[in-house]
């Protein structure tokens, strides 16, 4: 071989790695920046959200306050419009109506699943005699 590409091959070889290693720390770089920029804006939207949570709760919080309120008036201003023509049109025009809640109805007995229900007495272990 020619010293010249000798050398000039030992020079290309010696630099090569060094650029691929860079290249790749690089890209590593670029990745883990990316990596914590995504966990930067997920920290943002969980704080937003806590706060959201606990603005929502206490409206929800303040509702339910309000709901035995709201509907002893209501109970009360369908009473009222049995006998009062204005409150009878507020029931009218606001469709206020009363559905009591249903009562607890018994449970059903469970039922056997495909399988028939023997006359025979069962032992214990379910073996039968």
């Amino acid at each position: 071989m020619n010293p010249d590409k000798e050398r000039q091959a030992k020079q290309l070889a010696a630099r090569n790695p060094f650029w691929i290693v860079l290249i790749v720390f690089i890209a590593l770089a670029c990745d883990y920046g990316m990596r914590i920029y995504n966990q930067v804006q997920q920290r943002r939207q969980w704080t937003q959200t806590q706060s959201l949570y606990l603005q929502n709760a206490q409206t929800i919080a303040q509702a339910q306050r309000l709901e035995p309120r709201l509907q002893a008036l209501s109970l009360e201003l369908l009473q009222i419009a049995k006998t009062n023509s204005a409150a009878g049109q507020i029931v009218r025009d606001f469709n206020i109506q009363w559905n009591p809640a249903p009562s607890p109805t018994p449970a059903a007995p469970p039922i056997n699943s495909g399988s028939q229900p023997s006359s025979a007495p069962s032992t214990p272990g379910g073996l039968q005699k």
